[in-house]
């Protein structure tokens, strides 16, 4: 994301662990416990149109491996679970186009980016947790991950002005 921006002109955030933090982004953090590797929250920016026009959001699913957390997946097909990312990449790579394309209008391009692992620190089925907006959440099925990380997504989303979001995710296999 960040050669992206660079290459094409973009504005990119990158949002580590502690900034999510701050941030409350307790649903987003929840499902990133139960992995080693760090969660990261992408942020792009496409400055076109007016000043001051409320963005368009291009939310993506950027879970980069899915066992489906404690509630983990079965065996079969396992591998092909590298592909919950697909939202996240269709994001990026719509970023590029429109860096490209240049349209009158400004856009974001927000990807939640982590693992859903089980480990000692994971969360649990019967776990509460707090999105960004405030809002209580009790997580029953950990392979539920993409609406958690979705929802502090698409708050940010709107913090940052969008009044209009695109969620693009595969939040079940039969999608």
């Amino acid at each position: 994301a960040v050669d992206l921006g660079k290459r094409h002109g973009l504005k990119v955030d990158v949002l580590d662990q502690k900034d999510c933090e701050k941030l409350g982004m307790g649903c987003f953090l929840a499902v990133a416990k139960g992995s080693h590797q760090p969660p990261k929250f992408i942020v792009m920016e496409y400055q076109g149109g007016k000043r001051g026009a409320a963005p368009v959001a291009l939310v993506g699913k950027g879970i980069t491996f899915d066992t489906g957390g404690i509630s983990i997946k079965p065996s079969e097909n396992i591998e092909l679970m590298k592909y919950d990312m697909t939202g996240g990449a269709t994001v990026l790579g719509v970023m590029r186009a429109v860096a490209q394309l240049k349209p009158p209008i400004p856009i974001l391009g927000v990807v939640p980016s982590t693992e859903n692992m089980p480990s000692g620190k994971a969360t649990k089925p019967g776990d509460v947790v707090r999105a960004m907006t405030g809002k209580t959440i009790e997580v029953i099925n950990t392979d539920a991950e993409g609406r958690l990380i979705l929802a502090d997504a698409v708050s940010y989303a709107k913090k940052l002005g969008a009044t209009r979001v695109i969620d693009m995710a595969t939040l079940t296999g039969a999608v």
